[in-house]
């Protein structure tokens, strides 16, 4: 049998090693996709279910104007990543990792993910501000968003952070 005949069986076999083997090798790892358009979901705070302390995040510009059908997220605390977030199982049996998206408004946006897709945001905590970031994990450029009681007014994103933008932190 010649060099290349035998490297070709060898391949076949690694081939179907690898096919029957994948499925065991996976089956302790559960993860599943969630599209989500908050992190409230896990969050223990209240401030999430009465829009206090979050910052809401636009997909559209003008996000303050009051008749902005703009679909958007919403966000309580530091997200390191617009992306989504890993989060353990309650029976830790794996993870679920929850992609964020804009839901709502009139369709503009509507299932786009967050991260490098905003224009703009309103902060709604009265004491404290939020940052937006350029890079993941609270990297590069930033912009502050002051907070407004009853989240009324919101910031156009900079030329720098409009569609892209990755993170946000507590001002």
């Amino acid at each position: 049998m010649s060099t290349t005949a035998k490297f070709a069986k060898a391949a076949r076999a690694a081939v179907v090693t690898l096919a029957v083997a994948a499925p065991f090798v996976l089956a302790g790892q559960a993860h599943a996709d969630v599209y989500v358009s908050n992190n409230c979901g896990w969050q223990s705070s209240s401030d999430c279910r009465t829009d206090n302390n979050v910052l809401i995040i636009s997909y559209n510009s003008n996000a303050g104007d009051g008749g902005n059908s703009s679909s958007s997220a919403k966000f309580f605390g530091n997200v390191p990543d617009y992306a989504g977030e890993n989060v353990l199982n309650g029976n830790q049996s794996g993870y679920t990792f929850y992609r964020y998206v804009f839901s709502g408004g009139n369709g503009s946006g509507n299932g786009v993910a967050v991260k490098n897709n905003a224009a703009a945001a309103k902060g709604c905590p009265s004491t404290v501000n939020y940052r937006v970031y350029y890079n993941s994990n609270y990297g590069g450029h930033s912009q502050l968003i002051p907070g407004s009681w009853g989240c009324y007014a919101g910031t156009n994103l900079d030329s720098t952070l409009k569609n892209n933008n990755a993170s946000q932190h507590w001002g």
